[in-house]
């Protein structure tokens, strides 16, 4: 706490009675963080670009985040400290999910998301993807020398694997045209 207070230039006693400790710190960063970088993506949400130039502007920053956060923070998020867990679930609950409802919704509507997909399938794949992000927690030290594995693996969440229709999805007509 006293390093902290000195890069801040206030007594530690103000850090105290301004969050009790550093628990209520960490917290108060997290949160914080979170909700610059929740910000930044209603305001490019809010803009008039197109839905690919949005993804990859959101995607960016939340790498940049990540790379700029200190690392006790990261550590903290990480390896899911508790009440930080907590914190960021309640977030996902109240800010990040409906941003996301409304991002695919956006994107079916400009003709970028497949709409055969259901918001319930879209859901699972992007909790699938966040548990497994937050069980390789090495993904995340340092970041900044994992910011081209991450948006390598953020292209693939968002595209797949195969450049543009190299390997089209099946669709049920398709196959029960093949199998009779």
């Amino acid at each position: 706490m006293e390093d902290i207070a000195r890069k801040a230039r206030v007594s530690p006693t103000t850090i105290y009675n301004n969050f009790g400790g550093r628990k209520a710190l960490v917290q108060g960063v997290v949160k914080k963080i979170i909700d610059d970088n929740i910000a930044q993506a209603k305001s490019i949400m809010a803009g008039s670009l197109p839905f690919p130039d949005k993804i990859q502007l959101i995607l960016s920053n939340k790498n940049d985040m990540a790379g700029k956060m200190p690392e006790e923070i990261l550590k903290k998020l990480v390896y899911m400290d508790d009440d930080v867990a907590a914190l960021i679930q309640e977030i996902y609950q109240k800010e990040i999910q409906p941003m996301w409802q409304k991002l695919i919704a956006d994107g079916k509507a400009e003709g970028y998301v497949d709409p055969s997909i259901s918001e319930e399938t879209a859901f699972i794949y992007l909790k699938i993807m966040r548990d497994g992000f937050n069980a390789n927690a090495a993904l995340f030290e340092p970041s900044k020398d994992k910011i081209n594995l991450m948006m390598g693996l953020s292209r693939i969440m968002m595209y797949g694997f195969f450049k543009n229709d190299a390997c089209p999805i099946p669709t049920r007509q398709n196959i029960q045209a093949k199998t009779g």
